[in-house]
């Protein structure tokens, strides 16, 4: 297994796991002056098995601390493995809510903790009730909050295993809950069988409910109202496409703030991954916000540029039209703000090979209105991922792009305007796979600044 500064695919500011598997982050939350990230994990395999909760805390948001191991699969209600939750501190205790997993079905558990590092299964509290609607295997995924002197807890499910929905439920106290209804069941059947991972939050004077849509559908957010304990929603879009991104978790920060995180899944066949010894990552993250529009934006958290060492020199090529700027690097922060005066794409490529036998393109198209990652030529492995990921980027009259490019390796996140994110991996096989540029097709003026990025982890010794 190489060592992390070996491996050119492990990212160093996207969080991984010490070992083995990762996948959705859990009880992420803020206490006694950390911010604290659960996440499900197996430590002996870099493969989905028996799931247990992985613990990481940072002071800052940037440099990150592994804890022990918090929860683990144990006879009873989580035999076979401990779900994904939320965290809360109830009547001054931290409060882990997750779902209890075995062959024959689901249901929500609770565990305490007086430290945050040793946690107490509390199996009286175990919530067992569902909708007679709610097969066994559709129960998953506790999110929990407090409104209106309330305490809510919603959990993803489906209504028959044919259409997607959230439940709510409630508490006076946090200990004891009673279900109340369905909090909203998915307007179209598209959007998926079962909705996992559900979060309902406020932003401003609106509530926000986004949920990853199973089968492998991506995630997806409704904004709108909470009147009379149902969500109505006015408004919706696509949170992450094609699924680079899932299982995202919202918390508030201290100062107000809305801040999520997602898993960033593995896209190489399992060979390649057991070799390397680990699976998936966390994207870095992310603070949410509405605009006029009601729109939901998004953009890395501004804590994230404390990682950022010297620019990257930059050269001009003295082109009006095709590459106008060249860079390297494979560890990078980027900004690149295009003028548009015509309908050409303009196109930002990274991980480039001298000779073009690799690279990876990020381009807009405006009269499409469609940005895409094109990873046809992102690797020479064929055991990798080759499909490319595209999101609807519609401009406003007269505005710029703006793209924001997280570059970690093999981890690329895309934010283009605020308002769409495209998450995917690449995997370059050659070491000079590092070359980057910016180009226009037709008349457009560009700009671009980029920064090397240090590692999240300076504490760990991971091999």
């Amino acid at each position: 297994m190489p060592t992390t500064d070996q491996d050119m695919h492990r990212p160093r500011y996207h969080f991984t796991a010490p070992s083995g598997w990762i996948n959705d982050p859990n009880g992420i939350g803020f206490y006694q002056g950390r911010y604290h990230v659960f996440y499900q994990y197996n430590p002996d395999a870099p493969r989905w098995d028996r799931i247990q909760w992985g613990h990481a805390s940072s002071a800052d948001l940037v440099q990150w601390r592994d804890e022990p191991i918090a929860l683990v699969p144990s006879p009873g209600d989580d035999a076979d493995g401990c779900f994904s939750g939320s965290f809360a501190v109830v009547d001054g205790q931290p409060t882990l809510y997750y779902t209890g997993y075995t062959l024959e079905r689901q249901v929500q558990c609770v565990a305490t903790s007086s430290d945050m590092l040793s946690w107490t299964k509390q199996p009286a509290r175990t919530i067992r009730e569902r909708p007679a609607d709610v097969h066994l295997q559709d129960f998953r995924d506790p999110y929990v909050f407090q409104h209106g002197g309330w305490w809510y807890m919603v959990v993803g499910a489906s209504a028959d295993h044919a259409r997607g929905q959230a439940l709510l439920y409630r508490s006076a106290d946090g200990v004891d809950w009673a279900y109340r209804h369905p909090l909203f069941t998915s307007p179209l059947p598209t959007l998926g069988v079962v909705w996992e991972c559900p979060n309902f939050f406020q932003l401003g004077d609106k509530w926000v409910l986004t949920v990853s849509v199973w089968p492998n559908l991506g995630a997806h957010y409704f904004v709108g109202r909470f009147a009379d304990e149902r969500f109505i929603a006015e408004s919706d879009g696509v949170l992450d496409s094609d699924s680079g991104a899932f299982a995202h978790l919202a918390m508030q920060a201290p100062d107000g703030r809305t801040l999520q995180w997602a898993w960033i899944k593995e896209q190489r066949e399992q060979p390649l991954i057991d070799a390397d010894g680990w699976s998936g990552a966390l994207t870095v993250p992310r603070e949410l916000s509405l605009d006029a529009q009601q729109r939901l934006q998004m953009r890395p958290a501004a804590a994230l540029q404390a990682l950022r060492g010297a620019p990257v020199p930059v050269a001009a090529t003295g082109a009006t039209r095709g590459e106008l700027l060249h860079f390297t690097g494979r560890c990078l922060d980027i900004e690149a703000t295009f003028t548009l005066h015509d309908h050409h794409k303009v196109a930002l490529t990274v991980l480039a090979a001298p000779d073009g036998s690799e690279a990876t393109r990020i381009e807009y198209w405006p009269d499409a209105r469609r940005l895409t990652v094109v990873r046809a030529r992102s690797s020479l492995s064929h055991q990798v991922s080759h499909q490319n990921v595209v999101g609807h980027l519609e401009l406003d009259a007269g505005e710029p792009l703006h793209l924001r490019v997280l570059l970690d390796h093999s981890v690329l996140e895309v934010y283009a305007n605020q308002r769409l994110c495209l998450t995917t991996r690449v995997y370059p096989t050659l070491a000079e796979s590092v070359h980057a540029s910016l180009s226009v097709e037709g008349h457009a003026e560009a700009t671009l600044q980029a920064w090397g990025m240090g590692s999240i982890h300076l504490d760990r010794q991971t091999t």
